[in-house]
């Protein structure tokens, strides 16, 4: 028998460490090997007891979870799982610690969340075995240093004619933070990005992405115009799809069911995308546990359209890409720093035919 995933829980919370200890106990494959109050404390653990995982909440005394996370990444890298609170303050500051080299996170669980119990032990789990598997290239304190764009006063622009539909899970927040902000300010596409977030912290992240990018980027509301050269993150519990009214697209959000275990999912976008502007579309794959977005891509590439995956060697988690690739539906497979590139060059081929 493999030994068994060690897990280091952080929390100054007695409750949420008995919840979370319980959890990851329940499967065979975990085990949690230490308990931790405070980064102080987490440190020391870290230190001596080497844990493969560890879930760190952000609010703690004597030393938050940003500052550990910073010192444990910077000198003892190991896969880092964020516990957020369901607040502005939370979301902001979980997306600055996915920045710092969190791998992911999940909604601290509070005193109420026994309807969702089982969902919430599902993706628990789910999320510390695959941190488990991260790579140790992507293990280090790496705050990504992006100025914040001078952009120039907006001008009401055109419905856009052809979209550029982005999927991305685990590692999506700091990959996109890396793409997103190399599109050009005078580009001609709509773009639709579905990242895997709960509600709460996709707003956070979208204005995180507009105050670097030279594109506007908003978090998507039902019926907002697809405009040229602006991004709408699809919001947490939300699936995005387009519809076109009054012979405009419009983005068009549903609660309908949850596509792979998720809400928002990137399939449902990429499919209403794809037949809608059919060859006008490009289709990108990133990190991500999952399959989410291989059917999309298929529909896209049936329809005439580009798609794009990201590669192995730079996605924090392959299954995404992978599932894509595997289909035999992906036109390039490149790492992530050709990604907004290869976008570009794919938005002239598609504008020029």
């Amino acid at each position: 028998m493999s030994r068994k995933i060690r897990v280091l829980v952080v929390d100054d919370s007695p409750f949420i460490r008995r919840v979370l200890k319980d959890i990851i106990n329940s499967d065979p494959e975990l085990e949690v090997c230490c308990e931790a109050r405070n980064g102080i404390e987490a440190i020391e653990a870290v230190k001596t007891l080497k844990p493969d995982v560890i879930t760190l909440d952000i609010e703690m005394p004597q030393l938050n979870g940003l500052d550990a996370l910073k010192f444990i990444m910077s000198k003892y890298p190991t896969p880092v799982i964020m516990i957020s609170s369901l607040t502005q303050e939370g979301a902001d500051a979980t997306i600055k610690a996915l920045e710092y080299g969190a791998v992911d996170f999940i909604p601290k669980p509070s005193s109420r969340f026994s309807t969702g119990i089982n969902e919430l032990r599902s993706e628990i789990i789910a999320k510390i075995k695959e941190a488990a598997k991260i790579p140790p290239r992507f293990l280090k304190f790496r705050r990504i240093r992006l100025l914040e764009s001078q952009k120039r006063i907006r001008e009401k622009k055109d419905a856009a004619r052809s979209i550029i539909a982005i999927a991305a899970s685990t590692g999506g927040p700091q990959s996109l933070l890396r793409v997103i902000p190399k599109l050009p300010a005078e580009i001609k596409s709509g773009i639709l990005i579905v990242q895997h977030m709960p509600p709460g912290f996709t707003k956070s992240f979208a204005q995180r992405l507009d105050r670097v990018s030279k594109i506007d980027v908003k978090e998507a509301e039902d019926g907002d115009l697809v405009e040229e050269g602006k991004a709408y993150v699809a919001p947490g519990g939300f699936h995005m799809e387009i519809t076109i009214r009054a012979g405009k697209p419009r983005i068009a959000l549903n609660k309908g069911p949850k596509v792979h275990g998720v809400r928002p999912a990137a399939d449902p976008m990429m499919i209403s995308v794809a037949r809608l502007f059919g060859r006008k579309t490009i289709g990108v794959v990133m990190t991500g546990m999952g399959r989410d977005g291989a059917q999309g891509l298929a529909e896209i590439k049936r329809r005439g359209g580009i798609t794009i995956a990201q590669d192995k060697e730079t996605s924090i988690i392959f299954g995404m890409p992978k599932a894509a690739i595997e289909l035999g539906v992906v036109d390039y497979v490149v790492p992530l720093d050709k990604i907004a590139e290869t976008i570009i060059r794919a938005e002239k081929k598609i504008l020029a035919g």
